[in-house]
């Protein structure tokens, strides 16, 4: 209040001055001092000029932009504006908020105030401008009076359109206008080209006659063409006239009626560029194919068809190329054969170059050299070149087999190195991540061993053993086919088609003399051979996988079945090979009654080159090792001319899978009370560690101690409950009968456990 006081105090003072006529006045300085007392105490709100004499008011200020607004003719830039006035553009920008609030019609744009006078004022200009060129463009203008294009568009020429801007908006460009005059001096512009033109002329040469832009003519072409067609609306287009076009067609369609078919040559010549799209336009309700330089006609083909027809039905044969104009090239030929030739015409008729011949021609030919190929095919059966002829193909065979292992290895070697060196981070890239190109080599790929495999019998075939020779076909068949005017290429494509047919019908008639004579001998023997050896190749894989399964019991458990394992498994094995040289040696004996001496003494008696292969084996089973048993095993085999396979961990997994499998089944089918607990302890142990297990009913007790571990707290009781049932019931006395019931009771829980079994941790995956 005292302030306020002061104040009115001193506002007294100054009336009671500027009324008196004193000679003392305030000087400037005093003035200064005044307004700055003010100012502090924000009293007055004043804004300083760019000098800092003068100082003004807000609403001073608005007044002024206004003023300078209207003195501008409706447009003044802000920095201008700022000059003008003698601020600083900061207060300007500060009360713009104001100036637009206080009147809509101004705008700011881009740092200028324009109001609705100037945009009138450049509306009546764009008009004037437009009346005069008949088009405008806006990007044209937005140069003009440097304003955004889409405020001139919007706010000026759209929003003034029809009242003081009188014309129309471009449909494909918005941001293009023009008069009704305008268009219609381009439309007879366009019908005037066009009508004097009588060849295809490009859109470039017309636009430069008639000064008109390239999107206006495309836009107004469909309104005025009436002589002709455009081949696109690119920048590269054609002008196609109406009469050219129309003496193209008749030249097209009259010549395709004449001759059946139409050379895409021919419509080049005629400056046809797409042919296609042409022939699918110009012949849309004719019956055509498309061959590789030419299209031809339905009755074309027809009429090939009825002599093929006739070339089949007569047995004889048909020359394709003078049978059709001369202008169908070899690819053309081939095309109407795949066309003709489907069905029973492919299986009755041969093609060789352009000649279809019919099967029986080529068969009757075939039957001539018959007598031939039975002489020479028992010559060389005779000779024994058939015979060397097999072995070298098992030869190859076996190469072939040895060279993909060796490759096989190879490449993993290889890709395991490549591995190291490079891909993700470590290995020879210094721990940074590159990336690695494919090592997989075409030669891996099973076609191309299929084909080499192919190649291999085929070369074989050709190179060392041939039934019948080129020569000997053609000099037998030349005079005949001479007789019916086939030429001598033609001829060699015949003995050609010949050769490999009649050699492969001599390998069977060679075949059957052989097994007439030879073969019969050895086929059983070699069967019986590869049996026992598949035989023996499947005993010993389960060998070695029972001798997994039980390394895993504790050591005292594992000797037990060791011995059981030599016993049984391993016995059998020793056994069928002892029997298979009893065969071969033609001795009168039975393995299977033979002791441990009367085994040895047998091995003993046996020639050196298989006493010494069998001697470690035959001890083997005496042994406590299986080990040696596997390792002797392999020559053993060697000296009866069988292969020991190589280890598939994939099949040892499908045999564990399928033993397991082997032994639920025989469980859920078995009834007796002591195998159903011998048979589950297997299919869980199977289960559990996912090895097999060749046991007996007295190891039954160690193994089920042994999967313990594995079971839970009540399949654990209700197995140990069973076994104790059946040793109660195996051990006699008067309680066998109540165990016995007990234990019919029990079968069925037995069972579940066995068949629901999974190991713990794995339910879930």
């Amino acid at each position: 209040m005292a302030d306020w006081e002061e104040v009115k105090r001193l506002a007294a003072d100054f009336q009671k001055v500027q009324l008196s006529s004193t000679t003392q006045k305030l000087s400037e300085r005093n003035c200064i001092e005044i307004v700055s007392w003010l100012l502090e105490r924000k009293m007055v709100d004043l804004i300083f000029t760019s000098d800092g004499k003068e100082y003004l008011t807000p609403s001073q200020l608005v007044s002024d932009i206004r003023g300078e607004l209207y003195d501008s003719g409706g447009r003044v830039n802000l920095v201008e504006l700022a000059k003008t006035i003698g601020v600083d553009l900061a207060h300007i920008n500060n009360h713009m908020n104001e100036v637009l609030r206080s009147n809509k019609e101004i705008q700011s744009i881009l740092g200028q105030l324009i109001d609705s006078s100037y945009i009138t004022r450049i509306a009546g200009e764009i008009n004037e401008k437009l009346l005069q060129q008949g088009q405008i463009n806006v990007s044209d203008l937005t140069i003009q009076y440097d304003l955004p294009a889409d405020f001139l568009q919007q706010q000026v020429i759209e929003k003034n359109l029809g009242k003081i801007i009188f014309g129309k908006q471009d449909r494909n460009d918005p941001k293009l206008f023009f008069t009704e005059s305008f268009i219609a001096r381009s439309k007879a512009k366009i019908r005037g080209a066009l009508a004097g033109l009588t060849k295809p002329t490009s859109v470039s040469l017309i636009l430069s006659h008639i000064d008109m832009s390239e999107k206006l003519l495309f836009s107004l072409f469909d309104q005025t063409a009436m002589y002709g067609s455009l081949t696109s609306k690119q920048s590269g287009a054609q002008y196609v006239p109406n009469v050219y076009a129309r003496s193209q067609n008749d030249w097209v369609n009259q010549f395709y009626k004449q001759n059946g078919y139409l050379e895409y040559d021919a419509l080049t010549r005629l400056g046809i560029s797409d042919h296609k799209n042409y022939i699918k336009k110009q012949l849309a309700s004719e019956e055509y194919k498309t061959l590789n330089s030419l299209i031809v006609s339905k009755n074309i083909l027809e009429r090939m068809e009825a002599d093929i027809e006739e070339c089949i039905s007569s047995k004889s044969f048909l020359d394709m190329q003078s049978n059709l104009p001369s202008v169908f090239n070899q690819k053309d030929i081939e095309m109407v054969l795949d066309l003709i030739l489907t069905g029973q015409r492919l299986a009755q008729t041969v093609v060789i170059d352009s000649h279809i011949i019919s099967k029986a021609f080529m068969d009757n030919l075939s039957d001539s050299c018959g007598s031939m190929l039975n002489e020479n095919a028992k010559v060389i059966v005779e000779s024994g070149k058939y015979q060397q002829h097999q072995i070298s193909l098992q030869a190859a065979c076996l190469r072939s087999q040895k060279s993909e292992e060796v490759e096989e290895k190879v490449d993993k070697r290889e890709e395991r190195r490549k591995k190291a060196a490079g891909g993700k981070s470590g290995g020879g890239t210094q721990g940074r991540e590159t990336k690695t190109k494919s090592t997989k080599k075409a030669g891996r790929s099973g076609n191309r061993n299929n084909s080499e495999s192919e190649q291999l019998e085929e070369s074989a075939k050709k190179s060392s053993l041939e039934i019948i020779s080129f020569n000997e076909i053609r000099a037998a068949l030349l005079s005949a086919l001479e007789e019916e005017g086939i030429e001598d290429d033609i001829i060699d494509g015949i003995v050609s088609h010949l050769l490999p047919k009649l050699n492969e019908k001599g390998l069977e008639i060679a075949s059957n003399i052989y097994s007439t004579t030879v073969a019969d001998r050895t086929a059983t023997r070699r069967q019986t051979h590869n049996e026992l050896q598949n035989k023996l190749n499947l005993l010993i894989g389960d060998v070695r996988l029972f001798e997994k399964g039980l390394k895993l019991l504790p050591q005292d458990l594992q000797a037990q079945l060791v011995k059981y394992l030599l016993k049984t498994l391993c016995t059998d094995v020793v056994n069928e090979i002892l029997n298979y040289l009893a065969t071969e040696l033609n001795l009168n004996a039975i393995a299977e009654s033979f002791n441990v001496e009367q085994r040895s003494k047998f091995v003993n008696d046996l020639p050196a080159e298989y006493r010494n292969a069998l001697a470690p084996l035959v001890k083997s089973l005496v042994g406590q090792n299986i080990d040696d048993f596997l390792s002797a095993v392999d020559a053993a085999l060697a000296c009866c001319s069988m292969i020991l396979k190589k280890i598939d961990k994939k099949k040892d997994r499908t045999t564990v899978l399928n033993h397991k499998h082997q032994l639920l089944e025989e469980l859920n089918r078995c009834e007796d009370v002591a195998l159903v607990l011998h048979l589950a302890i297997l299919a869980i142990f199977t289960s559990a560690t996912q090895c097999m297990l060749h046991c007996s009913g007295r190891h039954v007790a160690g193994v089920l101690s042994f999967l313990k571990q594995y079971l839970s707290e009540e399949q654990a009781e209700e197995l140990t409950s069973y076994h104790d049932f059946v040793t109660l019931m195996l051990g006699g006395g008067s309680e066998v009968e109540s165990a016995k019931e007990k234990l019919k009771e029990k079968i069925p829980a037995v069972k579940n456990i066995a068949n629901e079994y999974k190991k713990p941790g794995i339910e879930k995956s």
